[in-house]
């Protein structure tokens, strides 16, 4: 693959993370005093989901090794622990290449629902290893509706991306 066609794919999967770190600094319980300690109550996944669909999209083209590399550059952009997006990248990228092909016969609603429940799993995580005391059922069914919400419209913007891009 082309330098030129990783950077656009790298570029849409960091915008998708700072939209998401967007998100989180403007919810309500920021600029409550009172709900300061409260958990939040959904999270969006942009970046993860985009990432999905790149990997969906162009499997036999994104192999491992790009997926490893996105996480890596995603982990260092956004000072994350160094290898927990490189784990969940190349973990989505190898399920995804396994079911890929099967994936094309899945409907809009089996595909939303698959990969709702990916970035359900990767919040799961995420909380678990760096704020569980965060950790809420509540998050995770608020953020499962939010992520099927948000997947097609990612699809669509992201088809038409690779269309016209690539």
């Amino acid at each position: 693959m082309k330098f030129t066609t990783h950077s656009i794919i790298f570029l849409s999967i960091f915008f998708g993370f700072c939209l998401d770190s967007l998100i989180a600094t403007f919810q309500i319980k920021t600029y409550l005093s009172l709900l300061e300690n409260t958990p939040y109550l959904m999270q969006t996944c942009f970046g993860f989901l985009v990432f999905c669909y790149w990997v969906y999209a162009i499997p036999e083209r994104l192999r491992i090794f790009s997926a490893l590399l996105y996480g890596l550059l995603i982990d260092l952009s956004f000072g994350d622990a160094v290898g927990f997006h490189m784990l969940f990248f190349g973990i989505s990228s190898y399920v995804i290449h396994v079911y890929a092909f099967r994936f094309r016969l899945f409907s809009y609603i089996q595909l939303i629902i698959f990969f709702a429940s990916a970035s359900t799993f990767y919040l799961a995580c995420e909380y678990l290893l760096f704020s569980p005391n965060n950790y809420s059922y509540f998050l995770l069914l608020s953020s499962f509706f939010i992520n099927a919400i948000i997947w097609l419209p990612i699809y669509f913007c992201m088809r038409f991306v690779r269309r016209k891009l690539l």
